[in-house]
Order: C-alpha cells, then structure tokens, then sequence
C-alpha cells in the first residue's frame, strides 16, 4: 500500500513538472517573439532617428513648417477652397499600405 502512493505521488509529481515545463517552453517562444519585435521596432525607431538628423529632414521642416527660403529663392503659396479628398485605393493595393501610420511617423516622415 506505501508503494503503491509513493508510486502514485511520485507520477503525480512528474505530470506536474512535465505540465509546468511546457508552458515554460511555450513561454519562453512567446518572450523569444516578443524580443524580435521589439528588435526590429528599435530597428525602425533608430532609422528614423537618423533620418531626423539628416539635412534633408532639417530643410525640408524648414520650408515646409517655417516657411523658409533659401537666397534667391521665392516663397510661393498656394491654397485651394476645394477641401482635399483621399486619393483613391486602388485594387492590388496591400492593407499594410492603407494602414494607418505611427505617431512619430506622422510628425516626423514626408507624406508618401
């Protein structure tokens, strides 16, 4: 009968260990996932940093934002009374395409 559970207790304990290293298994992948994600966001947060720090960006916010010119240059406006439409989707095109854009994206690329 003693045998018998610590038998019983023993395989009690196996199943348990063995449940409790899957989900530490399925865990670990998830964590693993996640790493590459926030890799390659940092990826992209890094290639806009540097994009900021180019002087492409820094004229373009100068024209566009500040209104400035360079010498010998002329400001011209131009504004419409028609309100701006979206332009339309076409068939092909991907939904990631359509989607919309990060915050810092917004303030910070060139309309594409």
């Amino acid at each position: 009968m003693l045998a018998a559970v610590a038998v019983g207790y023993f395989l009690f304990a196996a199943i348990g260990d063995a449940l409790l290293s899957h989900q530490l298994d399925r865990d670990e992948r998830q964590l693993q996932l996640d790493i590459a994600e926030l890799q390659q966001q940092q990826l992209e947060l890094e290639a806009i940093r540097d994009y900021l720090n180019t002087d492409a960006y820094i004229e373009g916010v100068a024209r566009r934002v500040l209104g400035l010119v360079k010498p010998g240059e002329t400001l011209v406006v131009v504004s419409s009374s028609a309100p701006a439409t979206p332009a339309p989707v076409e068939d092909g095109e991907a939904d990631e395409e359509r989607a919309p854009r990060r915050w810092w994206e917004e303030l910070y690329l060139p309309d594409e």
